[in-house]
């Protein structure tokens, strides 16, 4: 990643400089030893080559240009409407890049009536108090703004968004980093020509003014504990108990993915919450199924390597029947498309922890790999860091 390093005229700025490099080459040969002795311990050297390419799960993700594909994504009988097909496509078109995220995320301290904690605040919350008021005009106009994720705070899941810009298999540094100085991280992610990724993110690509904006039975704010107000546009909530209507666009999202597999390519990136919640929700893992069937390249953000290998066992017997929804209908539905509920279960279990192809498996290989390159990657952030400490003091964390 070319990060770049701004240089001066003052001598003293000169030797400090060189005394930073000093400390970052100190630090890089200490890493060296630990990342050789992580290479022969974890047995990451006896890796196959062959499939590591699958496991870059951070290259930019072009939803619309079309560039080659290894694999032609399955085909299904589409008997689309017109209306259907319109909607698909522009649902598909509704990317944010990263720099829009994090201009969004930079103005969240400036709402009115509210105090975002990031902490604290999960996606629900920023949807509430922050999309749906300001896209509450008459027109409804849009935050143009695919990533699953479920439980996560706001903060975590545009981290785990930046993390996969950087390159980096666990999202807990740019979330040290991402609360401490975003502009900062706004400034790397530039030098590193990243704000033009363009990530899918169902809370600013759904039109939230035809789905939840009149009604909050539950939502609160977990700070103050009160539920979320409601809007008071003239817009109409689409009620939709048997997922038909044409008008919806909470009830396309695996025609969407499909759309975007034969017309380009698209990955899939899979923000998991620290209690790994997500694989506990059932149009969550619907989600990841469906990517799955259409050859999509899938990688998991975690927060750290503790998160899966603390609770692996929670994800043992999984079963779609038992997991959670946001109402039964949704339940209802979903289990409507699945033929053999057992087999799916089986094929589930196999996605996660199958030891060649598994989510998990992917993971642990592209963390190998990351720590192999231990090196290379603390010399740039290092060079990124030019001197602030700001880095280190998150890496610190991180660590």
């Amino acid at each position: 990643v070319p990060f770049v390093v701004f240089g001066t005229a003052s001598s003293s700025l000169i030797l400090n400089r060189e005394f930073q490099a000093a400390c970052v080459f100190m630090q890089a040969l200490d890493f060296l030893g630990n990342a050789v002795a992580v290479l022969i311990l974890s047995g990451s050297h006896r890796l196959k080559t062959a499939d590591q390419s699958r496991y870059q799960g951070c290259q930019p993700l072009p939803c619309l240009a079309r560039p080659k594909q290894s694999r032609p994504a399955q085909m299904k009988d589409t008997d689309w409407s017109s209306t259907w097909k319109a909607k698909v496509e522009e649902l598909s078109l509704r990317g944010m890049t990263l720099r829009s995220l994090l201009h969004f995320y930079q103005d969240l301290p400036a709402i009115p009536d509210w105090r975002y904690a990031a902490k604290d605040h999960k996606t629900r919350d920023v949807v509430r108090r922050v999309i749906i008021p300001l896209t509450s005009r008459e027109d409804c106009s849009r935050a143009q703004v695919m990533v699953t994720h479920r439980g996560n705070s706001f903060n975590d899941l545009l981290a785990a968004v930046v993390s996969d810009a950087f390159r980096e298999c666990s999202f807990r540094m740019a979330a040290q980093l991402l609360e401490d100085d975003c502009f900062f991280l706004s400034e790397i992610l530039g030098k590193s020509s990243r704000l033009d990724d363009t990530y899918w993110i169902c809370a600013f690509a759904v039109n939230q003014h035809s789905s939840i904006c009149h009604s909050n039975p539950y939502d609160r704010d977990p700070c103050t504990h009160e539920l979320h107000p409601v809007c008071t546009c003239s817009c109409v909530n689409i009620l939709d108990p048997d997922g038909c209507s044409t008008s919806s666009e909470i009830n396309k999202f695996d025609d969407m993915m499909y759309h975007l597999a034969t017309t380009g390519t698209c990955r899939q990136i899979i923000a998991v919450d620290k209690s790994l919640e997500l694989f506990h929700r059932a149009w969550c893992m619907a989600e990841i199924a469906e990517a799955k069937r259409l050859d999509m390249t899938q990688s998991l953000q975690l927060l750290s390597k503790g998160t899966i290998q603390q609770r692996a066992r929670t994800l043992e017997n999984l079963d779609v029947r038992s997991m959670d929804a946001s109402c039964e209908k949704d339940k209802e539905l979903i289990l409507g498309k699945i033929a053999d509920i057992q087999e799916f279960n089986a094929e589930l279990q196999a996605l996660i922890f199958d030891p060649k192809s598994g989510l998990v498996a992917s993971w642990n290989a592209m963390d190998s790999l990351q720590q192999v390159g231990e090196v290379g990657r603390l010399i740039r952030w290092g060079l990124a860091d030019a001197g602030t400490g700001k880095v280190w003091k998150a890496w610190e964390v991180h660590e």
